[in-house]
């Protein structure tokens, strides 16, 4: 399987990342090898599909660290089936159908990182899962996103996902959609609060942004979490 370089996404924060495209249909187990990754153990007898996606993340995440001059380091998986990186490293992984995405920073005062890629869901599904992802007080303010892109709830989900991911390492335990709610947002970013205390760094009213894009297919959202995380000033609601 052949990976090459994605150049329609371009993350907006500021870290080492890398993205690519391949085709899971031409993957094989000797990939893993050719690419000196390790398959876990609990993926050998997964899907292709699912092997595929894997190596491509890990190939990502290989591109980004050794770009932070750790260029023999394997980022295996813990029990909760998080990426473990190297130490004082903080980074995150994505990937969906064709495209892989990882981004990672040196930073400590960043206590987390999540990005997140989703194929653009059709308009069915825009309709039937909102009651599984909108927190009940977020509709009024959904609809006047909704007035401004054409995927919204693919976008809101996507930001919940890169949201959870940022808080997880600060957390250590998984939380629903509920949990984060959009309060604002403009072109670029979105604003969310946490409804409920997560942990003693993530307590409730915690203000959290994530920016987003997207194009013909998919969206990329980023969230980058720091203890101190506070309301942006300059973000009006719904421009």
């Amino acid at each position: 399987m052949d990976f090459s370089l994605y150049t329609k996404l371009s993350p907006q924060l500021s870290h080492n990342s890398y993205c690519c495209e391949f085709d899971s249909s031409s993957f094989i187990d000797s990939d893993f090898l050719n690419y000196q990754i390790v398959l876990p153990q609990q993926l050998q007898k997964a899907v292709v599909k699912r092997r595929a996606e894997y190596l491509a993340g890990r190939f990502c995440a290989k591109q980004v660290l050794t770009a932070l001059n750790i260029p023999c380091f394997d980022i295996i998986s813990g029990p909760d089936r998080a990426p473990i990186w190297p130490k004082n490293i903080i980074g995150s992984i994505t990937h969906t159908q064709g495209i892989a995405m990882a981004i990672a920073c040196q930073h400590t005062d960043i206590a987390g990182i999540g990005i997140d890629i989703e194929q653009l869901m059709s308009a069915k599904q825009e309709l039937e899962l909102q009651k599984q992802i909108l927190h009940p007080d977020e509709y009024p303010l959904f609809r006047r996103l909704a007035g401004q892109l054409s995927h919204p709830l693919t976008v809101i989900f996507s930001a919940k996902e890169s949201i959870f991911k940022a808080l997880y390492p600060s957390v250590k335990q998984f939380f629903g959609f509920e949990a984060a709610q959009l309060i604002a947002f403009n072109q670029q970013q979105l604003q969310f609060k946490i409804t409920k205390t997560l942990a003693e760094q993530v307590p409730q009213d915690t203000y959290v942004t994530v920016f987003y894009q997207c194009n013909k297919s998919v969206v990329l959202t980023e969230c980058e979490f720091t203890i101190a995380a506070q309301p942006l000033k300059n973000i009006n609601v719904g421009k």
